[in-house]
């Protein structure tokens, strides 16, 4: 298919869709009108963009609940998430606290060479 041939489809598909949507006027309607009549291919696209624009138009006027038990489990993951992080934390910090015990209890901690003790 030529370049210029997918323009014009894109164009005749723009059309249509404006049509569908109540967005066209005066000479542009009525272009739009003989295209759909026509051609039955474009009388069943105008057809399946009505049927996507009352789709859509419902589907924004109707506030989304997600179902409960989905909410549950998201809760329930944030919350073991939080325990690991803080857990990870806090073992991470105990672990070093013990290990940092044990070096000086046995006294492996390295003499520093620079003049010092």
């Amino acid at each position: 298919m030529s370049v210029l041939m997918e323009e014009e489809r894109w164009e005749v598909l723009e059309k249509i869709g404006a049509y569908a949507a109540g967005e066209l006027e005066g000479e542009e309607a009525r272009e739009a009108e003989q295209l759909i009549f026509e051609r039955p291919d474009y009388r069943r696209l105008a057809e399946s963009y009505a049927r996507m624009l009352v789709m859509l138009t419902t589907l924004g006027n109707e506030p989304v609940e997600a179902p409960e038990v989905v909410v549950n489990y998201a809760v329930r993951r944030a919350y073991v998430s939080a325990f690991a992080r803080n857990a990870e934390v806090f073992l991470g910090s105990l672990g070093r606290t013990y290990l940092d015990a044990l070096v000086y209890y046995f006294g492996l901690r390295p003499r520093s060479y620079g003049g010092g003790i």
